[in-house]
């Protein structure tokens, strides 16, 4: 089991999960990896080299190590928000050698993720300088996220990525997973109803994901959040029984 980690400060906020997850699947027979792409995390590199191409390509050479050097029986993929969708593009390079591909609130728009994340940045930046914007016009100006913006919470979100995710994550994009059973839990069901049939012949589990969690914050740094649901769901998925909504 490969666990793709979301992209910045989601990363930060869905690590609790990431670890509990972890130790649930390993409790239940099943080997883990945790990573940091490159330029993020732990790993090596720094903000600005990190890249949609480039996690996806880190996520497809820890499956072919993971085949050459543990033998698995089979080799599945987990993510969560950008996660999600770095695994699925890893999966549609690996030859088909993934089993199960779980995705969990994918990104389906990479347009209107970009301009979230930089709405983020403007709200935190509106709640750390507050009323002072008012009385100082240069340091509005100064701190005011602007449409080349290439900061969010800390982390780097340059140009050449913003137009990766533009161009590679589109509205309505079509499937692009390879696997034997895919588990899409969607924020917006409706988003991801055609990957259903486009999914064909694997089999294309799709359930609302039942959440209104703000991954995207460091509001609430010290709270835990963890899913307990989606973790059974994940669970179910493997074992090969019926997903519930």
């Amino acid at each position: 089991m490969l666990l793709c980690p979301p992209f910045g400060q989601e990363a930060i906020r869905a690590h609790r999960f990431y670890r509990v997850l972890a130790d649930r699947l390993a409790g239940n027979g099943f080997d883990v990896l945790r990573f940091d792409y490159f330029g993020t995390g732990d790993s090596g590199g720094d903000d600005e080299d990190f890249d949609l191409p480039g996690a996806v390509a880190d996520t497809r050479f820890l499956c072919e190590w993971a085949r050459q050097r543990l033998h698995p029986a089979r080799v599945s993929l987990v993510g969560l928000r950008l996660g999600a969708d770095i695994a699925m593009l890893a999966s549609a390079r690996s030859g088909g050698a993934v089993a199960e591909l779980i995705l969990i609130e994918p990104v389906v728009d990479g347009a209107a993720y970009v301009e979230q994340m930089r709405q983020v940045q403007r709200r935190e930046l509106a709640q750390v300088f507050g009323s002072r914007w008012a009385l100082d016009a240069a340091l509005r100006e100064r701190n005011q996220a602007s449409p080349q913006d290439e900061e969010v919470l800390g982390f780097g979100l340059g140009a050449t990525l913003q137009r990766q995710l533009r161009e590679q994550l589109a509205p309505r994009a079509a499937w692009a997973g390879s696997c034997g059973h895919a588990l899409v839990l969607a924020r917006e069901r409706a988003a991801c109803a055609h990957w259903v049939e486009q999914a064909r012949p694997a089999v294309l589990d799709l359930r609302e994901a039942d959440s209104d969690v703000d991954w995207a914050t460091d509001s609430a740094a010290n709270t835990s959040i963890v899913p307990v649901r989606w973790i059974e769901q994940v669970l179910r998925c493997l074992r090969g029984e019926p997903v519930h909504a």
